[in-house]
């Protein structure tokens, strides 16, 4: 029997109160500021590393003629496929609407966006002048010239742009809704300590005005939580789509050139699962930390855990495949150069990259064949970690054992890993630790929304003193222009039904809804259904990616020909994997922009905030609320109406008149 995804006797508030605490309260102060002065060292050493590269040279990493691509591009492939295999877990559990996604689904898109941030640095400083990054973009420059449309640098250039873009968009998408529960949490806070005079109470505000302008003035209707669902799962599938370009087209590239070793028809499938695997091992690394550290085992169950580690056991059986099919077809059907490649990876100088890979990536993760492993937080994130590693050593010993001795003696010059190469990676990795900490730090480490989708609907009862609000308020009402009526209900069931009974009142007033999670059953009485973010996505993704293949062609057919290594002017395979990527990117941006225009976001000051209790709708209560005419000649109808539903059928727990 398959472990809860979510401890019992959970409820919304609690849920929310375990997961806010910690930006709020900063409960692991010390541990906290003795990792972040660590990961800020390590980012010291990349300021040295870069301080040193920007005034020495490249020639740093001890890269040479024949082994041009070193440390430098195995950390930029390792750290893309970081981002590629976490954004493609994420993406997939949010398509499958995988019950148990929450803690997981926060922390992979986090580490795909950092990963990506990590990676964008390589391409921009392996240039040699890169201030000059910017040449690689296509834009109408001083001497008429294009970027050179076939060339993997501007690939990589489309590709991290396209990532961020993706990346940055689910991540904020994912947080919108807890960021509003944050900003409630801290606006009570700060009120607390205003009536306290606290001595932080400046501090206390500033933290409350700053989630406040995060979360756009998200209040949770059921528009928004429509729209929201909606633009999530499509910009998930945009990532997906995304990590397959990526992936296969780099590896298409080196597939199909003439260098041994590089030439296999099962290096795409492998360099997708490799990458996939590593997200999943630096994701359950994370996962693992946070839930130590901050004690958040009640909602990063063992079930999370067992989840990760059959993940991880599929995917290594899948590495262990393609490792095996490696073997045999380059033994049993490859040339005489594949094979000395292959023993060269084995026997070589560079052997331990090698031996580091296959048992990195394959043996680590068939622990998890045994059930008390799976739910072990050490073993997972051991395993998480030499995962990771192993990818890594895969990339370096993909690059250079092939680059070291092609088919020209002449061209055969050996290769050392250099200490310079070693401390930008290693800087890297500091930069990608004090990211992630910053973020524990001032953000929901794991899905707020999500995990309150597991709790079971209850009626928690109302606190005292609520008649005596309400009354105050429509004294104030009577003062103020009326913006219409509201009423609080305990689950999203019994505000279904009372939207039912006033359906026929659409006329004359305007309905909404608030609550903390999606609210699917209000859509059909709000006259909100059949509403779709799904055009918006197909004109953005191939409006965006038909006009960047027609500039390809363009610039390389007819305005700019130049022609390199016997590349026909209208070399279509190159074309399209900048345009893919480019296509990702415009449509997720008119997702992103139909999110906000159509839930008419950010509008930080409405009227639903003058609801009594209205923090509460991020935290466990629902609200209907009714929007009439200034006179309120509706207003006592409809109240009425309310009162009139039975117990338990529609009845609110309180009414209130609610001004402008």
């Amino acid at each position: 029997m398959a472990a809860p995804a979510i401890h019992p006797g959970e409820d919304m508030n609690s849920v929310g109160d375990a997961v806010s605490a910690i930006p709020l309260t900063h409960p692991a102060g010390r541990r906290w500021w003795i990792a972040f002065a660590g990961a800020v060292a390590l980012l010291g050493l990349f300021a040295l590393t870069l301080g040193y590269l920007l005034y020495e040279g490249v020639g740093i990493w001890d890269n040479n003629n024949a082994v041009v691509w070193a440390l430098d591009i195995a950390s930029y492939d390792w750290w893309i496929g970081v981002a590629c295999g976490s954004i493609l877990v994420s993406g997939i559990l949010l398509l499958l609407e995988a019950e148990w996604r929450g803690p997981v689904n926060r922390i992979a898109e986090t580490v795909a966006l950092l990963g990506t941030a990590a990676a964008g640095l390589y391409p921009i400083i392996h240039l040699g002048r890169p201030w000059f990054f910017y040449w690689n973009l296509p834009y109408p420059n001083t001497f008429n010239l294009w970027p050179q449309f076939r060339s993997p640098l501007l690939w990589d250039a489309i590709d991290i742009v396209s990532f961020l873009v993706v990346t940055l968009s689910l991540w904020y998408i994912g947080l919108l809704p807890d960021i509003a529960c944050l900003r409630d949490h801290a606006h009570g806070e700060a009120a607390r300590q205003l009536a306290a005079v606290s001595p932080t109470r400046k501090v206390a505000l500033f933290r409350a005005q700053a989630y406040g302008i995060l979360a756009s003035g998200w209040r949770g209707s059921a528009a928004h939580w429509q729209i929201w669902g909606q633009a999530y799962r499509v910009v998930a599938l945009l990532g997906i789509l995304l990590v397959v370009s990526v992936q296969t087209g780099a590896s298409v590239m080196l597939a199909g050139s003439v260098m041994p070793g590089w030439h296999g028809t099962l290096m795409p499938i492998s360099f997708l699962i490799h990458a996939v695997l590593s997200g999943v091992g630096v994701t359950a690394a994370v996962i693992v930390l946070i839930r130590q550290v901050y004690g958040l085992d009640h909602l990063v169950t063992d079930r999370h855990l067992d989840a990760l580690a059959r993940l991880m056991l599929c995917l290594g059986c899948a590495s262990a495949y393609c490792y095996g099919a490696e073997f045999f077809d380059t033994f049993l059907n490859g040339d005489a150069a594949g094979r000395a490649v292959l023993v060269r990876r084995m026997e070589g100088g560079h052997a331990l990259a090698f031996w580091a890979a296959v048992l990195g990536l394959v043996l680590p993760p068939q622990i998890f064949w045994s059930a008390r492993a799976r739910r072990s937080a050490p073993a997972l994130a051991a395993a998480g970690v030499l995962v990771a590693a192993g990818a890594y050593a895969d990339h370096v010993m993909i690059l250079v054992v092939t680059l070291t001795q092609d088919f020209l003696p002449s061209s055969r010059l050996p290769y050392a890993v250099d200490v310079w190469g070693i401390a930008t990676f290693v800087g890297s990795l500091g930069l990608f630790l004090t990211l992630v900490l910053l973020f524990v730090r001032y953000f929901p480490a794991i899905s707020i929304t999500a995990i309150r989708r597991l709790v079971p609907p209850g009626s928690p009862e109302e606190p005292a003193g609520a008649q005596r609000q309400e009354a105050a308020l429509r004294g104030s009402g009577q003062e103020a222009p009326l913006w219409g009526v509201a009423a609080a209900f305990p689950t999203e069931a019994e505000l279904a039904t009372a939207l039912q009974a006033l359906s026929t009142l659409r006329g004359p007033v305007r309905l909404d809804a608030y609550g903390p999670v999606p609210m699917p059953r209000t859509l059909r009485a709000l006259g909100l259904e059949g509403r779709s973010i799904l055009p918006y996505a197909l004109m953005g993704a191939l409006g965006g990616g038909a006009a960047f293949y027609a500039m390809c062609v363009y610039a390389t057919a007819y305005d700019y020909v130049f022609l390199i290594g016997g590349r026909p002017r209208f070399s279509w395979p190159s074309f399209v994997v900048p345009s893919v990527s480019f296509a990702m990117l415009c449509g997720c941006l008119a997702v992103h922009a139909a999110l906000l225009v159509l839930n008419r976001l950010p509008r930080l000051n409405h009227p639903a905030f003058n609801i009594p209790d209205f923090h509460r709708a991020t935290g466990d209560r629902f609200f209907l609320a009714a929007e009439m005419a200034e006179d309120g000649t509706d207003a006592a109808r409809l109240e009425r109406r309310l009162a009139g539903l039975p117990a338990g059928g529609g009845r609110p727990l309180a009414t209130a008149r609610v001004p402008r």
